[in-house]
């Protein structure tokens, strides 16, 4: 490490003084962070002298060795190895928009580098190895932004990246010597759920409950995407008579869209921020605002999906072909021969594993059935129009 920092000082002082004025990268707006533990979990954090990071038990702290540790926010992982003579096993997850999370000295880890998880998704368990640990049982956390733009987050002694935690809206570690209380409020699931849009009525369900109540108009298409960081996915409709975008309390875009397009929803590029977007089969292009995802693919009757089909943490775009029962996906197939006319597709992470799989709603059986199971019987309606997200 200090090697690297000579060789960069080096260069740095070679640069034109109008290159060393540029300012540091922005970070996107903060992630709706929840604490880190199962939702009502009741926490101590201490600041001790290492302010603005905290060290977290449970409360009771004889409780806190083996505590389960869950993600505050949606992102991936892109730090998980062990450094026994030092900080033990090491967490951290990439947020997007520049925001990062780190937890120290744990029992055990979940997730390798790479995983995609979203908030509740389990990622290790509370533990006191290596050898700052001092032996006692607790999660070092810490906070950063990634203010050089390396893709990075420092962290471990005082740097300029770390932040004050935030956690349901409340600050903590501003300064050191401080204690706080703390009750988790990370209640999401890592499970994606089935859903339905009923444009009849305007209202919206899941199973063994209602999301929405009168809210949409027939014509309406649905969609669902999180389109704040915090891990839920909101409701939304296009309404192509108008080419308005709607969520409960909010337009999202006028006019933009055309009578025959179909909605897409997805995070496009991994930031953990979800897109609206559509495909227009008159033409096989895919839109979002500002921009054209894919031209010329896919054809005038096929039917949008889209999903994290590789784990990689960004959205694709496919199709149901219902002439033919194939789904796929630019440049691959994802399934042959499954799905029958009239049946309608969906998208979602069914098992927490980060990957996206396809799945139909059957509305002529009232059924759900993803690759070799049914996920529900006798539940949804004729008419009724299908969602899938972390609805709650």
């Amino acid at each position: 490490m200090s090697r690297w920092r000579i060789r960069l000082g080096v260069v740095v002082a070679a640069l034109p003084a109008v290159l060393l004025t540029l300012p540091m990268p922005e970070a996107a707006a903060r992630p709706d962070f929840q604490a880190p533990f199962q939702c009502g979990t009741a926490l101590r954090a201490e600041s001790f002298a290492h302010a603005p990071a905290v060290d977290i038990f449970r409360d009771p702290t004889s409780a806190t060795e083996g505590a389960q540790l869950v993600a505050p926010a949606p992102g991936v992982v892109n730090q998980s190895y062990s450094n026994p003579a030092g900080a033990g096993n090491i967490i951290q997850i990439n947020h997007g928009g520049g925001w990062f999370t780190t937890y120290l000295h744990l029992q055990s880890r979940a997730v390798g580098a790479g995983t995609r998880v979203v908030r509740g998704t389990p990622i290790g368990r509370v533990g006191h190895t290596g050898e700052t640990s001092n032996g006692v049982s607790h999660v070092h956390f810490e906070m950063a932004v990634d203010r050089n733009g390396d893709g990075q987050a420092e962290w471990g002694y005082p740097n300029n990246e770390r932040t004050t935690p935030v956690f349901n809206g409340v600050t903590y570690g501003q300064a050191n010597s401080q204690s706080y209380r703390i009750t988790s409020r990370n209640c999401g699931t890592a499970v994606d759920e089935i859903g339905v849009f009923r444009p009849s009525t305007g209202d919206w369900f899941s199973p063994g409950r209602t999301v929405a109540t009168n809210w949409g108009e027939p014509g309406d298409r649905p969609f669902a995407a999180d389109l704040n960081r915090d891990g839920i996915d909101e409701i939304g409709v296009f309404r192509a008579s108008t080419s308005d975008w709607f969520t409960p309390g909010r337009t999202l875009y006028s006019n933009w869209g055309e009578p025959g397009d179909l909605p897409v929803a997805g995070d496009f590029n991994g930031d953990g921020l979800d897109e609206v977007g559509v495909f227009r089969p008159s033409t096989g292009d895919w839109f979002t605002p500002g921009r054209t995802l894919a031209s010329n693919w896919g054809e005038p009757r096929d039917l949008p999906v889209v999903g994290d089909w590789d784990d990689d943490g960004a959205d694709e775009i496919g199709v149901f072909r219902p002439s033919t029962g194939d789904w796929f996906t630019p440049g691959r197939t994802l399934a042959s021969n499954w799905g029958e006319p009239g049946d309608l597709p969906v998208a979602g992470d069914w098992n927490a594993d980060g990957a996206d799989e396809i799945a139909v709603f059957r509305s002529s059986t009232k059924t759900w059935h993803r690759l070799g199971a049914v996920m529900r019987s006798n539940w949804g309606e004729p008419g009724d129009l299908p969602i899938a997200g972390n609805l709650s």
